[in-house]
């Protein structure tokens, strides 16, 4: 199951909550996670994830919104919405994905520093890897350069497929 099966758990809708309370004055985990609970119980949804679960995916998004420099941290545990943020919650009030982030320079320096390093035993490492990449910068699968029916487009394709795993993981 994706986490975009899940009511208000896509990572479009965790960023936005985020943003949206952000703009309000400074966010912190627990705050967030008490926003969630609220929005769930206000929309008379049941989260389907544990409570545990649904805490990391926020952590992980308020961790991307500080590297794309739409949150600064203010101290231990606690960020506030930056100037960019505010111009990014006004262009995308619905929130963002990491396709969207990927265009702002320091989120994207982070995606390439932390791509997926070859093992060097796969002939075709190289193809996957290339694959990989496009799929974190947001690229469609439609971008692969190599012709439909050979080895070289399925490994950039399983490249392509996984980074959409890791994006939404």
């Amino acid at each position: 199951m994706f986490q975009n099966d899940f009511p208000l758990l896509s990572t479009a809708s965790l960023v936005a909550l985020i943003m949206h309370k952000a703009s309000s004055g400074p966010v912190t985990l627990e705050s967030c996670e008490t926003a969630l609970d609220a929005l769930f119980r206000q929309a008379n949804e049941t989260p389907g994830l544990p409570p545990a679960e649904r805490r990391d995916r926020l952590a992980g998004h308020l961790a991307d919104l500080q590297t794309a420099c739409i949150l600064e941290p203010l101290g231990a545990g606690i960020w506030q919405l930056t100037r960019r943020g505010r111009r990014a919650l006004e262009q995308h009030p619905e929130g963002l994905d990491q396709t969207d982030l990927a265009r702002y320079p320091e989120f994207a320096e982070h995606l390439r520093r932390n791509a997926h390093k070859p093992c060097g035993m796969d002939p075709r490492g190289a193809h996957f890897d290339e694959g990989f990449r496009a799929g974190m910068t947001g690229q469609p699968i439609t971008a692969n350069p190599y012709a439909f029916d050979n080895a070289d487009h399925q490994a950039w394709e399983s490249g392509w497929s996984e980074a959409q795993e890791d994006r939404q993981g």
